[in-house]
């Protein structure tokens, strides 16, 4: 697996980790979300029925790109950027976890996380992001970057 869905797949990880003591804490519980890795496939059939399950939420990850991080660093070092999404019911019912206050939970799980292993430089960033345009689904998303070395 690539070094860029390896550190997906360690957001994923830390979205579906209840938060520590000390940590950030979050106002939902994400472990009962459906947090997945897009990786470039047709993921819309597997957040349809994520969506259509109790909670009625579901969350992508998906690596957009990277640029040089640091031109004068002694190896490569990469500034990975993620769009992470939030797709949701438009009209909530019973137990559906409404999409802007998971968006919330998730901004406060990966605000100043940093990860263990996999060769990362600082906290994750958590970027500019908001309302996606959708006539199916109420989606919510933000930009995450991380610098990774060589």
């Amino acid at each position: 697996m690539s070094k860029a869905l390896d550190m997906a797949e360690m957001i994923r990880t830390r979205l579906l980790t209840a938060p520590l003591p000390g940590e950030i804490p979050t106002t939902l519980d994400l472990t009962a979300v459906e947090v997945m890795v897009d990786r470039q496939k047709n993921i819309l059939s597997d957040v349809t029925k994520a969506v259509a399950k109790a909670r009625g939420t579901a969350v992508t990850i998906l690596w957009q790109g990277y640029q040089v991080a640091d031109e004068n660093a002694r190896t490569p070092r990469m500034e990975h950027r993620y769009t992470v999404s939030v797709w949701s019911k438009p009209i909530l019912a019973g137990e559906n976890l409404a999409a802007d206050e998971v968006m919330e939970a998730v901004m406060n799980r990966l605000w100043q996380w940093i990860p263990s292993g996999g060769h990362v430089h600082g906290e994750v960033k958590v970027k500019n992001g908001g309302l996606v345009p959708d006539n199916k689904f109420l989606i919510y998303d933000c930009e995450i970057s991380l610098t990774i070395s060589n």
